[in-house]
């Protein structure tokens, strides 16, 4: 299965990137892997998050909320 993220949603990521690393060396890194890490376990198990509205679900990270 193949995703992309909407491009505003693609510029806040990067932007949260940004303000984590500001935050802490390392840490905007560590925000993107755990970001991607919640996108590979979506895409192997689309259907096990819970539904949201309609055909939304939600996948929260493990440390960054």
């Amino acid at each position: 299965m193949r995703y992309a993220f909407h491009p505003e949603a693609e510029a806040e990521f990067r932007q949260a990137i940004g303000e984590y690393e500001t935050s802490g060396e390392g840490l905007g890194i560590d925000f993107a892997t755990e970001v991607h890490s919640a996108v590979q376990r979506i895409v192997a198990h689309p259907q096990a998050w819970p539904i949201m509205d309609a055909e939304v679900r939600r996948c929260q990270t493990k440390r960054f909320p």
